[in-house]
């Protein structure tokens, strides 16, 4: 053989190589890309499919060795299929499901996808809690109404609690949607814009003090935190979209600071209207709350016990003033809600935009009732 043919042979070899190298690049690039943006992405199938497929790769491995072992497994999940894979996140819509060929079209049709995992009185997909969604400019407009402080903090009790939890500060009180307010605190009552009952001065952080003083009248260790969520947002130049990860950094440097923390309660306020988020009861009436559960956790389980434990007390003693206790994933919302960083951990919706200051005070001492009933109960258990 020529010198020539193994010049060729070498020069064909280093091109195969080379592109075998560079596919190579390409597939990890390609992977990092999706790993890294499917909790943004609009394809909730992708999202889903991704979430599922270390499981599902697993079990078919493991089922080449063990055929009975997933034999049951393969009954109740359909083989996967790159058509339809493919299909799903190119056009978001899924061939076994008819909601898909809908829910990018009608309005607020993608709340279907929401789980009510408890519903409350009265409770169901057309009356679901609604996002706040505020532009930029409303988030740092110190509303204030009429300068009046309204009623919100709790009075100190003069009698001592019968348990205590020893000076220890074992609940973390925030509020990612910092700039969330009620219209009639700020005189502007029967406003049609939802939009405002925004505040950077007179907002839901108001009431965390409530709930804080609440707590502790009933021996309970807490804390109200009120970052400015808003202006942390846009100093940064970044838009509500990133509102949990500002409101992670604030509950991850309290729990570093203070190793007590164990239980967070992230208030918000729901942009539902008046007849949704009031309850009438013995001749008083409370605005509504609903719970939030993050579905794309680790700590998910634990945390849905919490939250279905408050709800089911509330309902009990105060029925109706719990609307719900909700499950979201990526698909429906942020889906973590910063839930992983606790096994403790509640987004609390408090009332809507309509209800009045009076009517949150009672929900808020509802919510502070039945949490202290729930930690000492859980405290005796755990001896």
């Amino acid at each position: 053989m020529s010198r020539s043919y193994f010049y060729i042979k070498k020069a064909n070899l280093a091109k195969i190589s080379l592109l075998f190298l560079l596919g190579i690049i390409s597939a990890f690039l390609v992977t990092g890309m999706m790993v890294t943006s499917f909790k943004q992405t609009k394809s909730g199938y992708l999202h889903k499919w991704l979430n599922e497929l270390s499981m599902n790769g697993y079990m078919y491995a493991f089922g080449t060795e063990n055929h009975y072992f997933t034999q049951e497994y393969r009954n109740l999940n359909k083989e996967f299929s790159v058509s339809s894979f493919l299909f799903s996140t190119a056009t978001n819509i899924r061939v076994d499901d008819v909601r898909s060929l809908f829910g990018t079209e009608l309005p607020g049709f993608s709340k279907y996808d929401t789980e009510i995992i408890a519903a409350g009185e009265g409770t169901n997909y057309t009356n679901l809690p609604i996002e706040s969604d505020v532009p930029l400019e409303e988030l740092l407009k110190e509303r204030k109404g009429d300068g009046t402080p309204p009623p919100a903090e709790a009075p100190k009790s003069t009698k001592p609690p019968a348990q205590t939890t020893g000076g220890k500060k074992v609940v973390f009180i925030y509020h990612t949607h910092s700039w969330e307010s009620f219209l009639p605190m700020l005189n502007m009552a029967g406003s049609p814009n939802s939009n405002d009952a925004s505040s950077s001065a007179t907002n839901i952080s108001i009431f965390g003090d409530r709930f804080r003083q609440q707590l502790e009248n009933n021996g309970i260790g807490a804390s109200n935190d009120k970052t400015d969520i808003g202006r942390m947002l846009v100093s940064r130049g970044l838009n509500t979209n990133s509102s949990y990860k500002m409101s992670r950094e604030v509950v991850k440097e309290a729990m570093a600071g203070d190793k007590d923390l164990q239980f967070l309660f992230d208030l918000h306020r729901d942009s539902a209207r008046k007849q949704v988020t009031t309850k009438e009861l013995n001749g008083q009436s409370y605005a509504k709350l609903a719970f939030v559960v993050g579905k794309g956790n680790r700590n998910y389980q634990q945390n849905l016990k919490l939250a279905q434990a408050l709800h089911e007390w509330i309902n009990k003693k105060y029925p109706g003033v719990s609307r719900a206790v909700i499950g979201k994933d990526f698909s429906t919302g942020n889906g973590i809600y910063n839930q992983d960083l606790s096994g403790q951990a509640v987004l609390v919706e408090v009332g809507g935009v309509d209800n009045t200051a009076e009517e949150l005070n009672r929900a808020i001492d509802v919510l502070a009732e039945a949490f202290s009933d729930y930690y000492w109960q859980a405290e005796k258990v755990n001896g």
